[in-house]
């Protein structure tokens, strides 16, 4: 069993989970109830048939042997047919001592001869010369068993044939059935009971492997994550790696979790250091004008953590919405044209402007809306940074957001024409909080941001030159993520 929670609330919420979850060991005991049950039914149906069967076989020979001692005894007097039945034919039958005999012999030219005259019937197959029938009926009210024959009359000067109908109750066959059925019940129930007793016992030895891994689980330390190296048989091995696999994302996620959480430390004890000596730097001004000038500051690295506060919580968004949030149908000209739209004032005040365009009249990807804004507003905002630190040209001033589509793919390029980006660092700026050019304010966390998300939705970010200076960003869909190709 799984390990008690010492919580006494959580103890009873436990034991009320698992007393209403389904037990597979129940389902496997009921299951080899329910296929013995089916199969002890047929068997004990088969024993049933096949022992009326065996009753009829053996008494049927007694039946045969006393009909053809009846029909050794047909003889012709003065050109009648005669029949003088011998003792032993009475003798033979009294083996089955409380079943009643019944006879009767008829000739097609004399008609009735003798025995009973109500007892009258054909067989259920057509009648052969020679051939012996037996078949079931009823007479005076019992079940009865008939020996049917039907021969020509071989004495010289006769023709016709004779009939003779030799019957008998069936209280002694129905009793050697009944002994046999019984016989072979009790043998199928003992069967069934031994079968049901090793499905139990067996049960425990299937199972095995779950309480195996269950009792490694159970046994670890709280933070150990490693794969789960026990033997376990083919129909739990795929139990065992699915379980090895989500061990491996958790580790990688506490790994990415730790690693964020230390270098976040890292980047938020630098301001906040700042921040404080700035304000002891204001607190120590002896001037109005001294003051104003350190509180200004202040004002300035308060903005520059609340942005990398901002950052840092929209990337632990992000970062939990691309494990948990499934993709969604986005049309991407409507997603950008919102975003443009909502830098456009901000772009403004710092003299930049900002121009969206599209190629394609329908631009649908699958993906996450709040993750796809996150990385397009960085990417758009990285460009209206870098554009306000060049002189004071037209061309300079501008960022150019185009949608389009090139084979298979939907494309956003972002084109700024500001400081650019050299070559070493193009291959760096997706490190989490590598900054090429500090002169300029900036987190490093955005691009990293930017990385994930693309790799998320199976998109390439290229960083390329935008002539005659500036930053080209390009952001490929793949076609997987198109309408046309979901997967």
């Amino acid at each position: 069993m799984w390990r008690k929670l010492p919580n006494y609330q959580s103890l009873t919420e436990e034991e009320q989970a698992l007393k209403q979850a389904p037990s597979l060991r129940v389902r496997f005991i009921l299951s080899g109830i329910g296929i013995i049950s089916i199969i002890a039914i047929i068997a004990i149906n088969l024993v049933f048939n096949y022992s009326q069967r065996l009753a009829d076989l053996s008494y049927d020979r007694l039946l045969r042997s006393a009909l053809l001692q009846m029909d050794e005894n047909v003889v012709l007097v003065r050109g009648e047919v005669s029949i003088d039945i011998p003792w032993s034919v009475f003798s033979t039958l009294a083996q089955a001592n409380d079943d009643r005999i019944f006879y009767r012999v008829d000739s097609s030219e004399n008609g009735f001869i003798t025995g009973y005259k109500d007892l009258s019937g054909e067989p259920p197959k057509p009648s052969k010369l020679g051939e012996m029938q037996f078949y079931n009926q009823v007479f005076s009210a019992e079940e009865i068993r008939v020996a049917w024959l039907e021969r020509g009359l071989t004495e010289a000067n006769s023709q016709g044939t004779i009939r003779i109908l030799l019957a008998q109750t069936r209280l002694s066959r129905e009793e050697m059935a009944s002994s046999i059925t019984t016989r072979a019940l009790q043998v199928v129930v003992l069967i069934v009971f031994v079968t049901i007793a090793l499905i139990t016992f067996g049960s425990h030895f299937v199972l095995r492997p779950l309480h195996r891994i269950e009792d490694v689980l159970e046994a670890r330390l709280p933070g150990d994550l490693t794969p789960i190296t026990i033997n376990t048989p083919k129909e739990t091995h795929h139990l065992k790696v699915s379980i090895n696999h989500f061990m491996a994302r958790l580790q990688r996620n506490l790994e990415q979790l730790e690693n964020y959480t230390a270098e976040s430390a890292h980047q938020l004890r630098t301001p906040l250091t700042s921040l404080k000596a700035l304000a002891e730097n204001a607190r120590d001004q002896t001037t109005p004008e001294r003051q104003k000038e350190a509180l200004e500051k202040i004002v300035l690295q308060s903005d520059k953590l609340s942005q990398t506060v901002t950052m840092l919580l929209n990337q632990a968004v992000v970062s939990h919405r691309l494990q948990t949030q499934d993709l969604v149908e986005i049309e991407m000209n409507r997603l950008v044209k919102q975003i443009c739209m909502d830098l456009a004032v901000s772009a403004l005040q710092q003299n930049i402007y900002l121009s969206f365009e599209s190629s394609t009249d329908n631009a649908p990807v699958l993906g996450d809306e709040f993750s796809l804004q996150q990385m397009l507003t960085n990417l758009i905002d990285n460009a209206i940074r870098y554009s306000r630190h060049v002189n004071d040209d037209e061309t300079s001033k501008s960022v150019d957001i185009h949608v389009f589509q090139y084979k298979t793919f939907i494309g956003v390029k972002i084109v700024d024409y500001g400081l650019g980006i050299n070559d070493d660092d193009k291959i760096k700026v997706f490190e989490r909080f590598y900054r090429g050019q500090y002169e300029i304010s900036g987190s490093g966390v955005g691009l990293a941001m930017v990385k994930d998300i693309a790799d998320r939705h199976g998109a390439t970010v290229s960083v390329l030159d935008t002539e005659p200076q500036g930053t080209t960003i390009e952001v490929l869909f793949p076609e997987r993520v198109l309408t046309g190709g979901h997967e």
